[in-house]
């Protein structure tokens, strides 16, 4: 459906009480998915995706298997699968072997890697990742020996083969990958870190993918003055960009972005200009109305999932899938979480301190979980009591239904339609007629996530060169529409 971002300019003729709100999801109060076996038994993170494929809901996550761990970041990717999200299974693959015995671990040597499916490649590429590879990450198997972000191939998700032996975009070191139906490609958001407002902050830059090519990474989302004042009003110093969800809307994209709230000292390690190295995370919404278009904050910046809500993350770190997946009449974000803070026990050097080496062993906590929320209402307009404004829908060529996504938020709410639309007369001149006027709207009641408007005149809008639908709301929100053929 196509979500009503506040900035769509489509959107137009703003009356009476009507608030931009963003909804709050009800989080899963306990892990899905834990560290249990020899693959992942230091460690998951859900570097990586969920994806429904077939029917079956398949997981690519982080993982770090139980003989590696310490100093250096780990590059191994495990596999799970589920009939219902919440009941995950790791098969063993027979592609990575631990100890003597087959793993659920798959062969792609990438830190973050995230995997879309590509519906127009051949059978050979239909599964597509991306990750970070260097030479110094601990890895199960031979390893990339380039530093950057390098993109892979796969027919069946488990098998994977790089694209080439060079990384196809500099920087680290995470990076997700969604497949954009609306935009008949995938796309792509990385973590970069420039200089910005006197510090190395970790920014989001994009890139889009089409008929099998990956284009350039250019600048998506920079950090700026007030996400500083965000972080000093939760207590913190500054603020930059860990990473990106995203969830495909129409033409649109939703973005579940990683804020990373910086605790001092800052350090220099590995660049001439302080970096945050302690801190904690939570997720905020960001969205892009249109291809190519500017990435925009809520209202705020309000937190969509905080860590404090997160047991087993209270004190830590949280972060996202790369991708949001439908479950029944639902949409979830898995995200992991972990008891520790961004660079707990470790030395400005960014190695472990000694000291606490054994105590994080001893007491870290790791976890896969997931927040949800109805299908598509993730933010909307809500009138109390009422108020209208108008959907420009432009030029329709044949007749149309228009479907909604909205709630009724109080006693005797309602929304209801009008369509007004220019009429060409002789291919060249307008005139302005009414298809459905407002008094013959048939009132929509209660919640639906895809209710098709009516009118006593009928439930299809004509074609016409310019066709504008405004929705009067009482006691109501309304998330999404969609345009339906006849």
């Amino acid at each position: 459906m196509e979500l009503l971002f506040e900035s769509r300019t489509n959107l137009e003729q703003f009356t009476g009480h009507l608030n931009f709100v963003q909804r709050t999801p009800e989080i899963h109060p306990e892990p899905v998915l834990q560290p249990d076996t020899p693959g992942d038994a230091r460690g998951v993170s859900i570097y990586g995706s969920v994806l429904d494929d077939g029917g079956r809901l398949r997981m690519w996550y982080h993982a770090t298997p139980e003989r590696l761990g310490g100093d250096t970041d780990v590059s191994v990717v495990a596999y799970a699968e589920s009939d219902d999200g919440i009941s995950w299974t790791k098969p063993a693959l027979d592609l990575v072997t631990l100890g003597g015995s087959p793993s659920h671990l798959v062969n792609l040597p990438l830190h973050s890697a995230t995997v879309f499916i590509d519906p127009d490649s051949p059978p050979s590429h239909r599964y597509r990742a991306t990750g970070y590879g260097n030479p110094w990450l601990q890895v199960v198997m031979a390893h990339p020996e380039g530093n950057g972000y390098y993109t892979a191939h796969s027919a069946d998700g488990l098998c994977w083969e790089l694209d080439g032996p060079a990384p196809r975009w500099p920087s680290g070191d995470v990076i997700t990958s969604v497949y954009h139906p609306g935009r008949h490609g995938a796309l792509t958001a990385m973590k970069f870190t420039p200089r910005n407002m006197r510090l190395m902050r970790r920014s989001i830059h994009t890139a889009e993918f089409h008929d099998g090519a990956y284009g350039e990474a250019v600048s998506a989302l920079y950090p700026d003055e007030f996400d500083d004042i965000c972080a000093a009003a939760r207590g913190f110093h500054s603020c930059d960009y860990y990473g990106m969800g995203m969830l495909p809307a129409g033409r649109g994209t939703v973005g579940f972005l990683w804020n990373y709230w910086h605790e001092l000292p800052y350090t220099t390690c590995g660049a001439l200009q302080p970096v945050a190295l302690y801190g904690t995370s939570d997720i905020t919404l960001v969205y892009q109305p249109e291809p190519g278009g500017r990435w925009l904050h809520l209202p705020g910046r309000p937190n969509f999932v905080d860590h404090a809500d997160v047991p087993w993350a209270r004190n830590g770190w949280i972060n996202s899938a790369a991708n949001v997946v439908e479950v029944g009449d639902e949409q979830r974000l898995y995200f992991s979480g972990n008891s520790q803070s961004h660079g707990y026990g470790a030395e400005p050097n960014w190695t472990s301190a000694e000291a606490w080496r054994a105590y994080k062993e001893q007491h870290t906590r790791s976890g896969i979980t997931f927040a949800r929320w109805p299908k598509w209402r993730l933010f909307g307009f809500e009138a109390d009591p009422e108020g209208s404004f108008t959907i420009r829908l432009g030029r329709l060529d044949t007749p149309m239904r228009l479907a909604l996504n909205y709630e009724v938020i109080k006693p005797e709410g309602r929304v209801r339609a009008e369509v007004h639309a220019d009429e060409m007369v002789h291919n060249v001149l307008k005139q302005e007629h009414v298809p459905h006027a407002l008094a013959d709207s048939v009132p929509l009641t209660g919640d639906s996530l895809n209710a098709t408007l009516a009118w006593k005149t009928g439930d299809f809008i004509p074609p016409a060169s310019d066709v504008k639908v405004t929705l009067h709301l009482a006691n109501a929100r309304v998330y999404a529409y969609e345009l339906i053929p006849s």
